[in-house]
C-alpha cells in the first residue's frame, strides 16, 4: 500500500455564511500537510422527524441544489495542489460525518464550530459537538468571524 505524502482531510460544510471563508482559514493552518481534501454536505432531509413532509421531487430538487453548491466550492479550491473530494448524503448529519470521518480514509476533520442553527456567538452547534465527541480521529473546529 502506498503511502499518502500528506494529510487526508474531510471538510463537513452547510453552506452558512462565512462557510469559504473559515475554510481558507483552516487550510492556512495546515496547508503545507494537505494532499487530499474532501468536502461533505449532508442533506438532512432523510430525518425520520422530517420524513411526513418531503417527497421525492423535493428530495431530488435539494439534492440537485447541493450538488451545485459542493461542486462551486470544490472548483473555488482547485487552484491549490490537492486533490479534492465531494460527498453529498442524506440522513442525520452529525451520525453521517462521524461515520465518513472514523471509515479510516481521513487523518483530519476540520469544521466549522457553529452553522445556521445558532445566532449566538459563544454556542458551539450541536453538530460540531457530536462530532467533538465521536471521532476517533484529531478535530480542527474554526471559529467563524463574529459580525
Amino acid at each position: 500500500m502506498a503511502q499518502r505524502k500528506g494529510l487526508s482531510i474531510l471538510i463537513p460544510v452547510d453552506f452558512s455564511p462565512d462557510t469559504e471563508k473559515w475554510i481558507k482559514n483552516a487550510i492556512n493552518i495546515i496547508q503545507q500537510n494537505i494532499s487530499k481534501i474532501t468536502f461533505m454536505y449532508v442533506l438532512p432531509l432523510g430525518m425520520k422527524e422530517l420524513e411526513d413532509f418531503t417527497d421525492e421531487k423535493s428530495i431530488k430538487r435539494a439534492e440537485s441544489i447541493a450538488k451545485s453548491k459542493l461542486v462551486a466550492l470544490s472548483e473555488s479550491f482547485k487552484i491549490n495542489q490537492y486533490k479534492i473530494d465531494i460527498i453529498l448524503a442524506t440522513g442525520d448529519p452529525a451520525s453521517l460525518i462521524i461515520d465518513e470521518a472514523n471509515s479510516g480514509k481521513y487523518d483530519l476533520i476540520a469544521i466549522g464550530h457553529r452553522g445556521y442553527g445558532y445566532h449566538e456567538q459563544f454556542f458551539i452547534g450541536s453538530v460540531t459537538l457530536k462530532v467533538l465527541s465521536a471521532s476517533k480521529i484529531p478535530v480542527l473546529v474554526i471559529r467563524k468571524e463574529r459580525k
